[in-house]
């Protein structure tokens, strides 16, 4: 997927007020290599905002 396809992926989305998660896995390389975004219902930690997990909020997941 582009970058282009990527946003008007995201600017199709019924919520434009979800939260898009990228996460970076456990490597120091960091790739961004996007195949696709799937809408998740996602919890956030008030303490630690880098922690995402399933829940109820409005989220996006870019795979």
């Amino acid at each position: 997927m582009k970058v282009r396809e990527l946003v008007e992926t995201l600017q199709r989305l019924p919520d434009q007020d979800a939260t898009v998660v990228i996460g970076e896995g456990l490597s120091p390389n960091v790739w961004l290599i996007v195949e696709g975004a799937i809408v998740r219902g996602i919890r956030m930690r008030k303490d630690n905002l880098d922690w995402v997990g399933p829940g109820s909020e409005p989220g996006v997941e870019i795979v």
